[in-house]
């Protein structure tokens, strides 16, 4: 019996994908079909508004800073970098994704398997995509 993917997770076999989280899963590869990928942006941390104040807050103690050290070259160009820098980790650094594998299940449409891990998912996402053409190809 080939298994594809195992792990803390999920587990897929020749026949199965068993899903562990949020609560014990199994569904029957002969019933799976339109599966895709969907993933979702999702805010951790403050959110946009935090964000979009942050970046402002820099921004003004740039402006503020560029007077008390001094018009050269060096500090200008070493407070717009560090501005830049601060503002992008607060408008880009706290993003993450839940990637999720939804498809119909004996004809009803279903969330098979979720998580913000990528690396599992795209595991998980390639074991299911070998299992099913084993699968296709067995039967």
């Amino acid at each position: 019996m080939p298994v594809y993917y195992r792990g803390p997770w999920a587990h897929i076999d020749h026949r199965y994908l068993q899903v562990y989280v949020p609560e014990p899963r199994r569904f029957a590869l002969s019933g799976l079909h339109g599966v895709h990928i969907v993933c979702i942006p999702s805010e951790r941390g403050g959110g946009t508004t935090t964000r979009l104040y942050a970046t402002g807050t820099v921004g003004v103690a740039a402006a503020t800073a560029w007077p008390v050290l001094g018009t050269g070259a060096m500090s200008v160009a070493a407070t717009i970098a560090a501005a830049f820098l601060v503002g992008a980790r607060g408008c880009w650094g706290t993003r993450t994704h839940s990637y999720e594998l939804r498809g119909f299940y004996r004809g009803s449409y279903q969330v098979l398997f979720s998580t913000t891990d990528e690396r599992m998912f795209e595991q998980v996402r390639r074991g299911l995509v070998r299992a099913m053409e084993y699968h296709a190809d067995t039967n």
